[in-house]
């Protein structure tokens, strides 16, 4: 079997997709980690929201929409070459609404934002223990080996996964 270089830029989303699967094929786990990414992405966008208006103070609300909106462009430009483009724009609207609830709850401290991420990922990690069906992995074990590139690529793609999972995938929801 020859082994697949991962490339972030290019990747095959359906065989992501298929992977999520394997782990995370029941609905209720896919609740519970869509919760978490937005609660971490969330924060991630509050902190630069919060970076931004204390390096430009005088930063209108319209401006801090626009910094915050051009920060998200490379991501999205490398979703849209790689998802579906239901997904994509589903992706795109979760940044928009990211970026207003950013905008519009300024008072959230900075470190709160800090403790909430480790958090929201152990809501994730937590969810595992409720929702315990796997499937076989094996075929995607030499393509997506657990590591940096692997962190990487679910850091990108997790949450088109997710939406493509809750908002198109019903055909794939176990109990």
């Amino acid at each position: 079997m020859e082994k697949k270089k991962v490339n972030i830029h290019r990747i095959n989303f359906d065989e992501l997709y298929q992977r999520h699967l394997c782990r995370h094929g029941q609905f209720g786990i896919n609740v519970w980690h869509i919760i978490a990414v937005y609660g971490v992405y969330f924060s991630l966008v509050s902190l630069a929201a919060i970076a931004m208006r204390a390096i430009l103070p005088q930063a209108t609300i319209a401006t801090q929409y626009c910094v915050l909106t051009l920060l998200f462009v490379p991501y999205l430009a490398v979703l849209l070459r790689n998802i579906p483009l239901m997904v994509f724009l589903l992706t795109a609207l979760s940044a928009v609404l990211l970026i207003v609830a950013a905008v519009a709850t300024p008072g959230i401290p900075f470190w709160l934002h800090v403790i909430l991420i480790p958090a929201w990922h152990r809501v994730q990690l937590i969810s595992h223990r409720r929702y315990t069906v796997h499937h076989d992995m094996s075929a995607f074990e030499q393509t997506y080996k657990k590591g940096r590139t692997l962190f990487l690529l679910l850091a990108v793609y997790e949450l088109p996964i997710l939406l493509q999972y809750l908002a198109f995938g019903r055909k794939d929801w176990a109990s």
